[in-house]
This record gives structure tokens, sequence and C-alpha cells, in this order.
């Protein structure tokens, strides 16, 4: 894992379409901070709790974002670079909130659960009428029968779509923007469908609209009480984001035009190799108020060597009261200096519970744990970061581990935790039962 000015990338699992895959999640204080205040107004005139929003960047080209429910929105670089006015992005994210504060989430699990029960009895009969009749038609029959299965779990998505579309053009009209925001986001997606072909897809496999019949859908909130479709206050910030988010992935991008920015400067060279350029600039930026420049001082000073000197601003700052990912630096380089281990422990016992995305958190609470000389805890939060990775066979490797090195009295608590966590795999994935070439790798 590498730190550069403050951003941190690091590789999830999700299960898209029936398969594993990997993707990669840029973490940084300030952007998921700025893209948490444009969201909580949004939630608000939801009727949901603006405490629960978790907005995530994915590290990917492609213009998207989606929500797996309970406030987490995903969204993709690619679409925070292309948009400029921050509004396309609040558009965007009324539109997820929408999928959230509709139940659409919910009740898109509960068919795609009674899609598969369906699914598999189709199998078991074409499987017992394949065996007593003999006959190879019995494939062709399951075939179409998922095939249309598929056409009515596109529909429904569709149907979700232009329901969230609605919600997302009262949401922006009721805090004064313009649901033309939205449409504007819409005609770069038509734009895409052109050149890409999809624009020559028939409807019924299409999971979402085509643009052209959403932008058709949206005119008619765009004829009433026409909002703002500029936000100045919020633009700066945005801005700002966009820049050090293109200072991080498209370096040559930013060497062909300095970055005037000086904040967005440093983190470009330091990006390139010259940190020492970079701390002169941030040496007079950190005597601001501005946390984030800060930080990245901060960071800039850990990935230098600097260790003391980092651990030094990231006191500051936490003691202040902080981002979750800032503290979980700071305890990362107490870690490195082999100091204030249990400030380091409670920092990061803390925040796993917070950024249940973060699978460094258990990585930093195994070495703390082990330079604390007690090993059992050590393996039981390795095994936790096994199990966020989902290698399932290791995770039960190192929980075995656990709970023969864990002491009866000091380890109580783990131990019941090891034991509930070794029962649960094995019981879901019946580990114990799989030959090692079964398992996960």
């Amino acid at each position: 894992m590498k730190f550069i000015g403050a951003i941190v990338m690091f590789s999830v699992f999700f299960a898209v379409s029936g398969k594993e895959e990997e993707i990669t999640i840029i973490r940084d204080a300030e952007i998921e901070e700025t893209l948490t205040e444009m969201a909580k107004p949004i939630f608000r005139v939801a009727g949901l709790n603006p405490e629960c929003v978790r907005i995530y960047v994915i590290n990917s080209n492609s213009i998207n974002a989606f929500t797996v429910g309970n406030g987490h929105i995903f969204i993709h670089s690619g679409l925070l670079l292309k948009f400029k006015n921050p509004l396309h992005i609040v558009g965007v994210l009324c539109h997820e909130t929408a999928h959230i504060a509709a139940g659409h989430v919910d009740r898109l699990m509960r068919v795609m659960q009674t899609r598969s029960m369906n699914l598999m009895a189709a199998m078991i009969a074409t499987i017992i009428g394949a065996t007593l009749s003999g006959s190879p038609d019995a494939m062709a029959i399951m075939l179409g029968y998922a095939m249309s299965d598929e056409r009515f779990f596109l529909k429904y998505s569709r149907d979700e779509e232009f329901a969230a579309d609605a919600l997302a053009a009262s949401y922006l009209l009721k805090m004064d923007y313009s649901p033309e925001v939205l449409m504007e986001v819409f005609y770069e997606f038509d734009h895409m469908d052109i050149l890409n072909g999809g624009s020559n897809l028939p409807t019924y496999v299409r999971s979402h609209p085509p643009a052209t019949t959403r932008i058709s859908a949206m005119r008619k909130f765009c004829t009433q009480k026409q909002g703002r479709i500029v936000d100045e206050k919020m633009a700066g910030k945005y801005s700002r984001l966009i820049a050090k988010l293109k200072a991080y992935l498209k370096p040559i991008d930013c060497r062909s035009l300095m970055p005037t920015d000086p904040y967005i400067k440093a983190i470009y060279l330091h990006k390139i190799g010259k940190t020492a350029n970079a701390l002169q600039i941030m040496q007079g930026l950190a005597a601001s108020n501005d946390i984030y420049h800060k930080e990245a001082m901060a960071q800039m000073l850990y990935e230098s060597g600097k260790i003391a000197e980092a651990v030094k601003i990231y006191e500051t700052i936490c003691n202040s009261g902080t981002n979750t990912l800032i503290k979980i630096d700071y305890a990362n380089a107490l870690l490195e200096l082999g100091k204030n281990i249990d400030t380091a422990i409670s920092i990061l016992e803390s925040a796993k519970y917070v950024d249940c995305l973060n699978e460094n958190v258990f990585r930093l609470l195994a070495k703390a744990y082990g330079q604390k000389g007690r090993e059992g805890v050590s393996l039981l939060m390795l095994a936790r970061e096994y199990m966020l990775q989902k290698n399932y066979r290791k995770a039960h490797e190192f929980l075995e581990s656990s709970l023969k090195k864990m002491d009866k009295k000091t380890d109580a608590s783990f131990i019941k935790k090891a034991k509930y966590l070794k029962e649960l795999l094995e019981r879901d994935y019946q580990l114990e039962l799989l030959p090692p070439s079964l398992m996960s790798p």
C-alpha cells in the first residue's frame, strides 16, 4: 500500500452479476469529506439521516455511480473528472439517494433472491426432465426461462431508474437547484451511448432506460420553478477536489500545465518525487488553519522518513477532532515510531467500527498488538483482514492459530470473537469439510 499526498488506494471485492470482481477505492479524507458535505443536504430533504452518508471514490475512468444502500454511495473518478460544475455531481447524488430513500436497493435484493430461487427450480426441473425423457430440448427450455426472467429483471430495474430520476428532481427543487443539472448529465450519458454503440441496443436488454428517454422525462420538471444551476460556495471546494484528484491520477496532464494552486502543486511535486520542493511549499501552507494542508504536510514527512515530525503534526490535528482516515494515518505513524502503542490501538479499535471498508485498520491492529506481545490477538486481526478480502481459507487458518496463542484471562473477549468467527466460517462456508483445492485461494 502506498500513500501519496494523503491519498491511498486499496482493493475490495464485490459480487457483480454473480461474479467476484475487484475494484480499487481511492481513500482521501478531504475528497470524502467534500463529497459527504455535498450529500448531507440531499439526505435531509429525502428524510434520511445525514450522518449515515458514506461516499467512496472508485478508481475508474467510466462515468458511473451506484449505491449498495445504508447510505453508502460509490462514485467513479471518471464521473468526478468529467464535470466541472459540482451541481452535476449533486444531481447524481440525488439520484442515488432516491434509490436509498425509496427502498429500491432492499426490493432489488429481494427480487434477486426470488429470481435465483426460480432459476434454481427451473434447473432442477430441467435435470429431472432430461433424465426421464432423454430429450436434448430440456436445456433449451431452461435457457428460455432464464432469458425471459432476465428481461423481467432488467425491466424492473428500468422502472426503478425512472422513479429515482423523478425523486432526484424533487430533491434538487427543494434545495433550490434546477433539475436541469441532472438532465445535462443524461445528455453526457447519451453522447457516451452513441460513441460506444449502446444506442443500438434494444430496450429490453438494457438495465437502465435510454438516456434520450430519461431526458424527455426530466424536461417536465425543468418547466417548473427553476432553481440555481451554479453554487459558487460549493464550486471552490469542488474545484480543489478535482485538482487534487487530477494531480494524483493524471500527473502527466499536470506536467504539461503546472498547477498554479500551491497546495495542488505540492501534491504534484511529491507525486513525481520532488518531495523537498513539495515540503518547502507545504511549510508555508501548514501554518494556516486548514487541516488538510497540515495532513498533507504530515503525510509527506512520513513518506520521506521524518516520522517523528509527522507524528507531531498528526497529534495537533487529531487533538482537535478530525476525520477517521487522518486518525488512522496518525496511528500508523505512531506504530512506525514505536511509541504510544496504546494510543494507536485505541484509535484503530474505534476506527474499525466507523470505516468498515478499510482493511488496513486490521492490518495495523495486528501490527500494534504484535508490538505489545499479544500474538494471539494479532493473529485474530490478520484473520479479520483476510475475511474482508474474502480469503476465507486463510482467515480460518489464522483464527485457529489465534485461539491457540491467546491468554484465557487477558484475552477473554477476543477469544469469544475468534470462536464466533471460526464457527461462522465453518457453518456458512463449510471450511472443515472442503478439501484445500476447493477452498478460496
